[in-house]
């Protein structure tokens, strides 16, 4: 659906600041409700999560770039390297420690 397009091109683009979907729903003419399902639906996620995962990419990416674990979780919008390190554990089964090169 060219709207769930619209609503992920919008997530990219917008990650440095706060993602709802309210406000993603509004960009493209949905209710909060539809826009919801209907991301759901067509992703099999839940916006939060997407945006989740968006944010966990952008510390890894972070990461690799050599920044430490806590400067990869602030430029990725997360609130410390513990948010970051319990929102890894959680959507990946690992510790974002594990992202450490030995």
């Amino acid at each position: 659906d060219r709207r769930v397009r619209q609503i992920i091109k919008w997530a990219s683009e917008n990650l440095d600041g706060t993602l709802g979907i309210d406000a993603a729903a509004a960009g493209v003419g949905l209710s909060s409700s539809r826009a919801s399902h209907l991301f759901a639906a067509e992703t099999g996620l839940p916006f939060r999560t997407y945006v989740l995962w968006l944010r966990l990419v952008r510390a890894a990416e972070a990461h690799t770039r050599g920044l430490n674990l806590t400067e990869a979780a602030q430029e990725a919008g997360f609130a410390d390297s513990a948010h970051l390190s319990r929102t890894f554990k959680r959507m990946f089964g690992v510790p974002a420690a594990a992202l450490e090169i030995s």
